[in-house]
């Protein structure tokens, strides 16, 4: 009983947190954020200032916590990524971001239909190329801007379209778009694809 009870707090500050970053979304949705008073957040979350206080000191803080957050979500995404020159590599890097997002699909979903969504686009979008590269450099048979074009163009469809799924209300579940993407860029790049043992 007792443990229960302490899980139970141990999830109470994310719980909180993620209160007050829905409620901030929802006003971005129609005010800018130096037009947004704390006091006004904390209404909308329907907590108080002095909760707002324990953890965070400003509003920024909010919206760099969730981008970091977001940043270490595609991260990991694609930290368990194998080596692979066939189609199942380029599978994988889409359909493991979506395993990491499933348990807060409807956060991410609110988070990407913001305002908000747009201005730390970039920096997702250059973390998700950096990684990349470094996945991509062994397999493809492509040197210096040819290697780094090449990732601009993988980096942007999987970013874009995953961002573009969240969005919307598809039918479709992100298993049978995951399937189509890769084909789609497994098609484009597999003439210029090294040699490799493919991955089990």
């Amino acid at each position: 009983m007792e443990e229960g009870k302490t899980r139970a707090q141990d999830r109470r500050p994310a719980k909180t947190k993620k209160a007050i970053r829905l409620a901030l979304f929802e006003l971005l949705d129609t005010k800018d954020l130096n037009k947004i008073t704390i006091t006004e957040l904390t209404k909308t979350a329907d907590i108080s200032r002095k909760t707002f206080y324990i953890h965070y000191n400003k509003l920024d803080d909010v919206l760099l916590e969730a981008e970091n957050e977001l940043i270490t979500a595609f991260v990991d995404g694609t930290e368990k990524l194998n080596f692979s020159n066939n189609q199942k590599f380029f599978f994988d890097l889409f359909y493991n971001l979506d395993k990491h997002f499933s348990d807060d699909l409807e956060y991410y979903k609110k988070l990407a239909r913001s305002s908000y969504a747009k201005t730390f686009s970039d920096r997702l979008g250059d973390t998700l190329f950096n990684k990349l590269f470094l996945l991509l450099k062994p397999i493809l048979d492509y040197r210096g801007e040819q290697l780094e074009y090449a990732c601009i163009v993988i980096a942007s469809s999987v970013f874009n379209v995953f961002m573009q799924w969240l969005r919307s209300d598809s039918p479709l579940e992100i298993v049978h778009i995951s399937d189509f993407i890769s084909t789609i860029l497994f098609n484009g790049l597999k003439n210029h694809l090294i040699e490799a043992p493919l991955s089990m």
